[in-house]
């Protein structure tokens, strides 16, 4: 008898030892514009390119992400750290909400129901959700620690706002995986376009107390970026030369200019290599399936025409900038590079180097295999690019692409 009366109070006290229905962690702290505050200095100092790849942080050590993991869990540690709440809309729930009070994992100790939530935010969230826990905001309003997104496209954190008043920014990239950050000193290629939704542009999560408001009604709410977009056709660089006068504490100087439309252009030029590798692999996906081409759905998913479009578009918009002041700085090193891309004559050994060294765009991610963004150029001019997600990875960058032809559909 005395032995299962010592076994019971053995069992009660070992189950007193577990958390039970344990919130994910307590919030003691409610969201206020001066803790927006605080935040936005955790992101201009705290919110760096290894953070997930730093063994002395164990809890975020090699954490899965892409681009918009990497947003979210960005307000996610900062609200654990500091013990404020944290809520999104339930991506798979209508009407729901995931939430830091979640019990999901209340057996498990903090380190790893917190690690437990982190992953489960990635895995049920994206760029098309974005645009419901975030809202657009005026130009002259950006802070460290907002966002820009492109719905079902890309997203980018901003971590700092320059003396010129360029946004900087870090973004991850798919495939999820561990990684370091990429950090950019130059404005996201990206305008917003959806004057309709205002899904994508320039964006700040939404605080908990107000998460069933509508966008309108969130604080600092303005939708001007849709306007000003539309009035300059959405043209990246006058859009962003608008963003850099209005945020400013001085106005850039034309080689900085210069230096920062070939950093985004760099950018969006190995962005591209994201979109021909999801076509690759689901091509070969289908195809192992026994099926050798895509529906008109998926051709529209990984086809490329618009963004190849926009590509174009922007590498001209720089020559032009460059024509307009190639006179003013001739000897800058960000002049140089730009005119080696679009000389008509081979440009010097040394020059080609320079500019090679400052960007090479990766063709195929992870496989080491680059082309000059003068080679690029080149390609685009002559109408070589292939926007047919069939194509093979030569043919979608311009080479050998006059001898490919299409075996499947185009739409």
């Amino acid at each position: 008898m005395i032995k299962k009366i010592f076994s019971l109070l053995l069992l009660l006290s070992l189950c007193s030892l577990l958390p039970a229905q344990a919130a994910v962690w307590k919030a003691t702290k409610k969201w206020t514009e001066q803790e927006e505050k605080h935040y936005q200095h955790w992101v201009k100092t705290h919110w760096t390119e290894e953070f997930f790849m730093d063994p002395k942080k164990p809890l975020y050590y090699k954490i899965e992400h892409d681009c918009a993991d990497a947003v979210y869990l960005m307000r996610l540690i900062y609200s654990y750290e500091k013990k404020l709440p944290f809520v999104i809309h339930n991506a798979h729930k209508k009407g729901g909400l995931t939430t830091n009070n979640m019990k999901k994992w209340d057996r498990l100790a903090e380190f790893h129901r917190v690690r437990k939530f982190m992953d489960y935010v990635s895995d049920t969230t994206s760029t098309k959700t974005l645009r419901h826990d975030t809202y657009p905001i005026a130009l002259n309003n950006l802070k460290a620690g907002d966002i820009y997104v492109a719905p079902g496209t890309h997203s980018y954190q901003i971590v700092n706002i320059t003396e010129t008043g360029v946004a900087e920014v870090m973004a991850s990239t798919t495939p999820k995986a561990p990684r370091f950050l990429s950090r950019i000193s130059s404005f996201p290629f990206y305008v917003p376009e959806d004057v309709k939704n205002k899904s994508d542009g320039y964006r700040r999560f939404i605080q908990p107390q107000n998460i069933r408001k509508s966008m309108a009604k969130q604080p600092h709410y303005n939708d001007e970026q849709y306007r000003i977009a539309a009035n300059v056709k959405y043209n990246y660089v006058a859009f962003t030369d608008i963003i850099a006068r209005r945020l400013g504490k001085r106005p850039e100087k034309t080689a900085e200019k210069t230096l920062r439309l070939l950093i985004a252009l760099c950018m969006y030029s190995n962005d591209r290599s994201v979109y021909i590798y999801d076509a690759l692999w689901h091509l070969q996906k289908i195809r192992k399936g026994g099926r050798q081409c895509m529906t008109r759905q998926e051709y529209d998913n990984f086809s490329t025409p618009s963004r190849d479009k926009r590509l174009r578009s922007f590498f001209i918009s720089v020559k032009q900038h460059l024509d307009k002041t190639w006179r003013l700085n001739s000897q800058h090193e960000a002049q140089i590079i730009a005119a080696t891309i679009f000389r008509k004559t081979p440009p010097p050994p040394k020059e080609t180097k320079l500019t090679n060294d400052f960007c090479m765009v990766e063709m195929s991610l992870g496989e080491g295999y680059y082309m000059p963004l003068r080679e690029l150029w080149q390609n685009i001019r002559a109408k070589q690019l292939v926007s047919d997600p069939h194509g093979p990875l030569e043919a979608r960058w311009g080479i050998n692409a006059k001898n490919y032809k299409p075996k499947c559909r185009t739409y």
